[in-house]
């Protein structure tokens, strides 16, 4: 469970939302902590790792659709084109009836100053989850596998990602397993996995199992 130094409280029924600039390190872990604080509401999510033009045509055409309660439109995004912004700056200045446009980003330095200027700013702040590496992988064996897996099979997706880095790692730099380029996509491409909701028990094998075989 995500322990936050500071929760966000949006403002309930009686009170209506305002727009604001979200500003959290962690992209995924506000994006998760909007998702569960936004639904009860009326949302919809515009996330993407480069917000283009093309992006914020398609937020001004969700904004424009009529709305008899509080619609809370959420962009979220690494970096956020120039071009795409200077398309939302009318609409962020003057916003439909009952749209209400929550932006997230790592640092609110990524916006023009006249985004920055028409819109409060809120800092999501968290701890780092760490999970310990109960695992010996130089000494890895297929009960140990199973048993790894069934005790990490409801961890989260941050969770996950954490420990296959810590996997790789532990046997790179510990055990010294003479991994191949090939080897390393292979591991890259179960990280990727593991940002589609993929389950974690079938990451988990899948990595273990490549170790384990390289091992032996």
């Amino acid at each position: 469970m995500l322990c936050f130094l500071q929760r966000l409280t949006l403002t309930q029924n009686k009170e209506k939302l305002q727009s604001y600039i979200l500003i959290c390190k962690n992209l995924q872990k506000a994006y998760e902590h909007l998702e569960l604080e936004l639904s009860s509401k009326n949302s919809k999510l515009f996330i993407k790792d480069d917000f283009l033009l093309e992006d914020a045509k398609n937020v001004v055409k969700e904004a424009y659709i009529a709305e008899s309660d509080q619609k809370v439109l959420v962009l979220g995004a690494k970096n956020y084109n120039i071009y795409a912004q200077n398309s939302l700056l009318k609409i962020l200045e003057e916003p439909p009836k009952n749209i209400i446009f929550i932006l997230v980003c790592e640092t609110k330095n990524v916006f023009l100053p006249t985004i920055r200027s028409r819109m409060l700013s809120k800092n999501l702040d968290f701890e780092e989850e760490k999970i310990e590496l109960d695992l010996d992988i130089k000494n890895l064996e297929l009960n140990t596998i199973y048993d790894f897996v069934q005790k990490n099979s409801r961890i989260s997706k941050n969770e996950l990602k954490f420990l296959m880095q810590s996997i790789v790692t532990k046997s790179i730099i510990e055990c010294h397993f003479p991994f191949t380029t090939k080897d390393m996509e292979y591991f890259e491409k179960l990280l990727q996995l593991s940002e589609l909701n993929s389950r974690p028990n079938n990451i988990l094998i899948s990595l273990l199992l490549a170790i384990y075989l390289k091992k032996s």
